[in-house]
């Protein structure tokens, strides 16, 4: 038997729930998460999106691949300097 965390393509839902989102707020944010390059659903694999190239995209916002991501969390980017 296969353990969920092995299943490659998967559904809005199940993306959502390893990102750690409901499925709403991830439909929420798949418009600005399209424009940054996310993954898109394969039509060959029952239109779902492949998990491996979900993780890769962010790994690579947060640059954790071994690139400077483009994405600091507030707070996270130094001192603010309001003079």
């Amino acid at each position: 038997m296969t353990a969920k965390k092995d299943i490659l393509f998967v559904t809005d839902a199940e993306c959502a729930d390893r990102i750690g989102l409901t499925t709403e707020q991830f439909r929420g944010v798949l418009p600005v998460a399209n424009k940054e390059g996310f993954p898109m659903k394969d039509p060959l694999f029952a239109n779902r999106y492949y998990w491996p190239a979900v993780r890769a995209w962010l790994d690579r916002r947060y640059g954790i691949d071994g690139t400077d991501g483009p994405y600091v969390p507030d707070g996270l980017d130094g001192e603010e300097n309001w003079k």
